[in-house]
Formats: C-alpha cells, sequence, structure tokens
C-alpha cells in the first residue's frame, strides 16, 4: 500500500492563507468592477453638468436627468463594464502574477452573470441599460448586441484560463461554490446598498 505523507501544520496553515488571500482579492476586483460601471454612469452624468454620485451597487444623479441624456447616461455603466471586462482580459494575458487569476476572475465576474442571465431569462440587465448601450453604438434596440458581447468576453476569460492553468474537473465544485457565493454577494451588497443610500439620495 503506497503511503501517503501527511502535510504539516505549517503547509496547511500557508494553504489556507493562500486560499484566503485569493478569495478576498478575488470579491474586491468583483466589488470594484461594480463600482466601476456605476462610475460610468456617473462620468457621463458629469460630462453633461449633471451632478451624481456613485456607490458601489447603484448610481443617484442628484440633478433631473433630461430625456435626451438617459440613455447616454446608461449606456455610460455598460461601456465601463466592457472596457474593464477588456483591460482584465489584456493584463492576464500580457503579464502574469500570482494574482492574476483572481484578478481575471473578479473582473469578469459580472460578464459571465450577464451571460448567465441572457440564456436563462433572455436579457443580462435588468431595466433597458443594454438596450441603450445599443442605440448609442448604432445596433439595434431590440436586439441582444450587449448580451452576445459579454458572452464574449466570458467565453475569452474561460479559454485564457483553459490555455494557462489546464484546470482538472477536480476545481469544477470549488467553481461551482465561487459562483453560488458570488451571486449571494452581489445579490447582498445591491440590497445593503440600496437600503444605506436610497434614502440618503432620494430626490423629494
Amino acid at each position: 500500500r503506497n503511503h501517503v505523507p501527511e502535510r504539516s501544520p505549517v503547509v496547511i496553515w500557508l494553504d489556507m492563507r493562500i486560499q484566503i488571500k485569493s478569495w478576498a482579492i478575488y470579491f474586491l476586483v468583483v466589488l470594484l468592477s461594480l463600482f466601476f460601471h456605476e462610475l460610468g454612469h456617473c462620468v457621463v452624468a458629469w460630462v453633461n453638468g449633471i451632478r451624481a454620485v456613485p456607490t458601489a451597487a447603484k448610481e443617484y444623479p442628484l440633478d433631473p436627468v433630461p430625456d435626451g441624456v438617459k440613455y447616454l447616461v446608461s449606456a455610460g455603466g455598460v461601456a465601463a463594464t466592457i472596457v474593464a471586462s477588456l483591460l482584465g482580459l489584456v493584463l492576464f494575458a500580457v503579464k502574469k502574477t500570482k494574482n492574476s487569476l483572481s484578478f481575471l476572475a473578479g473582473v469578469t465576474a459580472m460578464p459571465v452573470l450577464y451571460s448567465t442571465l441572457f440564456f436563462f431569462k433572455g436579457r443580462g440587465h435588468d431595466g433597458t441599460e443594454f438596450q441603450e448601450f445599443q442605440s448609442v453604438v448604432g445596433a439595434s434596440y431590440s436586439g441582444h448586441f450587449s448580451d452576445w458581447t459579454f458572452v464574449v468576453l466570458s467565453l475569452a476569460a474561460i479559454i485564457l484560463w483553459v490555455v494557462t492553468e489546464k484546470p482538472t474537473y477536480r476545481c469544477f465544485p470549488r467553481l461551482l461554490l465561487r459562483a453560488l457565493l458570488t451571486f449571494a454577494f452581489i445579490v447582498g451588497l445591491q440590497e445593503a446598498n440600496n437600503s444605506l443610500f436610497d434614502r440618503l439620495f432620494a430626490r423629494g
């Protein structure tokens, strides 16, 4: 019978620290990517002379938004998420570090979530943000250009991961756990964010 050497407590502790750090980086990047999305909305508002406050999961215009600007503000968040995802893919491809995989997973978490919602619900985002972005870039308002853009970004991230990491089937339970925790994290963050800021920035 083959003898499997026991792992020392020091090795187990170091492995745990690595895993904790990896998860912490991942969720921090998810949080920052959500904020970057809301910042994209606000940047467009600011450029048009409208005061707005970005928070972790929602943007709050402090001034009335004219109808001619609303679709641009909506499109700004989608554009910001696309830019962040592309930058994440490029950085992962050209500069590998020990935390690159956690960064790539975090920055593309929203595209993966959008793609999942697209296949299950028919649209990756509630409201009309995706449609507004499509009208800005000249695509059909009622089409799915935004949805398919995020599907392509998600597939690009998955292909990069497979090619560079060569994962085995043993990683799938961990991926499922990460997906479930990510969904819970995003939903919980939105609920907490809106509960905290809706009343603070509500215009009476």
